[in-house]
């Protein structure tokens, strides 16, 4: 421990309004997780790269004297300011006419990227200087070289001299060669940059190299003799960038505890990651230009919720934005499934009759999407057809509210509110939250939650749908799937057909900003998004249009390459559900429930009018 004779003085010096802590001086990242797909392959990784601190005597001597050579020749003559070292910088990048080299101390440097912020003020180079001189007073210099070492930033993410020898070259400190120590120190100048280019990072080592010559450190005869090793390259992820992205936001680690690596078993499945890529690249190369559709999302997950696969956008690489996830778009038509699904609970029946014309609710004026009406229809061949005016007359005879509960109890957290338009899917939603609601019917039970990690960590203990997930049965699912398979057999959502049995719907959000296909078939469940960032509107895109086609392609090849594909769908929920519902569909609600249709009818049949 280095005399503390000087420390008060330097402690008063100090801006009296910030405290300072040995703490401090630690890496603040996350641990890094290692994420592996259901056959236990590893697909991306997360988080930082960290790991347990490094004791000078786990560092190889070649390697110390490349750093001191580099970049503090005098660290051991030093008070922590080099007052010879700042002259020397500053005569060498007066000379060159530009800065070349920077006169900070290794003890500097921890103090720079430990307390102090990047900004270049004359009142943070002042600090720096006082708590550098604080640390060589506090500390002995194999305790600053270790912080140090146990602290630095090498690129790639990593934080310390041990996670990156592991990183780089997957060895321990101790092992690294001569050629591997002048790499990882030439990466402390710039880690970001020399990370992908290395030709640039052996150039660099080079001059490290040198350095060590001219210090006396390394003979020059041996700078012919340098055996180069590449450094490991990171594995890139191909695909499964926004399922990475997504689980790695929910997983939490303790702070302390082992720095390892942290496997992440999930239930991804990379096959039917790349069938959904190329299904939404197929289709949107094609009529991308022609329709102005330029993104699109697809979340595929199980009828127990947990996600096989996901699609946040076109290019991972160019964007991270996640909009299977973080968007919020209007879902159209595709959110009727909660109006009929009231309508279900109230009595009401697939053959239950209800009037298609013309309606007004205040200044709400609701058009069919063909401008045409058909008078009574059965709420099959209205949901089929996704009659608008019908969805509304449902949503004002059922109460909006209840729709808002149904929306609530099958997942949809997303704001709601009870207006009169609410039936048409003019609030916003997720499209993940979306497709775990189609889930539901798919399962038979409510509410059905996603998820992903079926591990954490090394134990071998297997995760379950997450809590309270399945908890109710879907008692009228029954009839609410014959609507979703009456849509695709003969409605709006023909697009999507398969040679099995088939269950899905249509949304198409105003102006054509948002197009949707959300079905199951199968043990499938899946949702797709057509649209553009900014909001424009696409050339007469439909959720029947390029999302059944996505879906459908999709489809195809999932029951061709998923081993794990069931052909028949679930016929009763995956969940040990219990009845939360109390048997409405018996004669007497459906009864009340025309009752309740004709009164809405009756009252607002004269302010209608047919359509010339």
């Amino acid at each position: 421990m280095g005399t503390l004779v000087g420390l008060p003085f330097v402690w008063l010096s100090l801006p009296p309004e910030r405290y300072y802590s040995l703490d401090q001086i630690q890496p603040q990242v996350e641990r890094r997780l290692v994420l592996l797909s259901a056959d236990g392959e590893p697909f991306a990784r997360r988080g930082g790269c960290v790991d347990e601190p490094v004791r000078v005597s786990d560092v190889p001597q070649h390697f110390i004297d490349a750093l001191l050579s580099m970049e503090d020749r005098r660290f051991h003559s030093h008070f922590g300011v080099d007052p010879l070292g700042i002259a020397r910088a500053a005569y060498r990048n007066w000379k060159a006419g530009h800065v070349i080299e920077g006169g900070s101390t290794i003890t500097q440097q921890l103090v720079k990227f430990s307390f102090l912020s990047k900004h270049r003020t004359m009142e943070r180079k002042r600090d720096e200087a006082l708590l550098a001189v604080w640390l060589e007073l506090a500390l002995t210099k194999d305790q600053i070289l270790e912080l140090y070492l146990s602290n630095a930033y090498f690129g790639g993410g990593c934080f310390g001299l041990r996670a990156a020898a592991k990183r780089y070259f997957g060895k321990q400190p101790s092992a690294l060669t001569l050629a591997e120590s002048a790499l990882l120190v030439g990466r402390l100048k710039s880690p970001t940059s020399l990370t992908s280019d290395f030709n640039a990072a052996q150039e660099r080592a080079k001059l490290v190299l040198q350095a060590m010559v001219d210090n006396g450190r390394l003979p020059a005869t041996r700078l012919a003799n340098i055996a180069w090793t590449m450094p490991l390259n990171e594995q890139k992820t191909l695909s499964g960038g926004y399922y990475a992205d997504w689980l790695a936001g929910t997983v939490q680690l303790p702070d302390s505890g082992s720095l390892a690596p942290v496997p992440v078993h999930t239930s991804f499945q990379p096959r039917l990651q790349r069938s959904a890529e190329e299904a939404i690249e197929s289709v949107l190369a094609k009529q991308e230009r022609s329709r102005h559709a330029t993104q699109a999302a697809l979340v595929a997950m199980r009828p127990d919720g947990r996600v096989v696969a996901m699609v946040g956008g076109r290019d991972h690489n160019k964007s991270q934005f996640n909009r299977a996830v973080q968007a919020r778009r209007q879902p159209g038509s595709s959110f009727k499934l909660f109006v009929y699904l009231a309508a279900l609970r109230a009595g009401a029946t697939p053959d239950t009759m209800v009037i298609d014309e013309p309606i007004s609710i205040g200044d709400y004026e609701p058009k069919n999407f063909d401008n045409n009406y058909q008078g009574d229809v059965s709420l099959r061949q209205a949901f089929a057809s996704s009659i608008n005016t019908v969805a509304v007359r449902l949503s004002e005879t059922v109460g909006r509210n209840n729709v808002i509960d149904v929306a609530r109890d099958l997942g949809i957290t997303t704001p709601l509110e009870p207006t009169a338009s609410l039936a048409l899917g003019t609030w916003e939603v997720q499209l993940l939250e979306l497709t775990s609601a189609y889930a539901a019917v798919a399962a038979g039970a409510y509410p059905v939650k996603p998820w992903g990690i079926t591990s954490l960590g090394y134990s071998a203990k297997t995760a379950a749908p997450p809590r309270d997930s399945g908890r109710w049965l879907l008692t009228v699912n029954d009839p609410l799937r014959e609507l979703l398979e009456e849509t695709v057999r003969s409605g709006s959502g023909q697009g999507a057909q398969l040679p099995i049995t088939t269950f899905g719907k249509t949304g198409t959000s105003q102006a054509f900003r948002d197009a949707w296909f959300m079905g199951f078939a199968g043990n499938l469940v899946v949702g797709v998004w057509v649209g553009n960032d900014d909001y424009s509107p696409m050339k007469n895109v439909t959720g029947g249009s390029l999302p059944a086609q996505i879906w459908r392609s999709f489809m195809t090849k999932a029951m061709r390459s998923d081993p794990n594909f069931q052909r028949k769908p679930q016929q009763t929920a995956v969940f040990p559900a219990a009845i939360r519902e109390n048997g409405r569909a018996s004669r007497r609600a459906t009864l009340e429930f025309l009752d309740a249709t004709n009164s809405f009818n009756m009252k607002y049949r004269g302010r209608t009018s047919r359509s010339p």
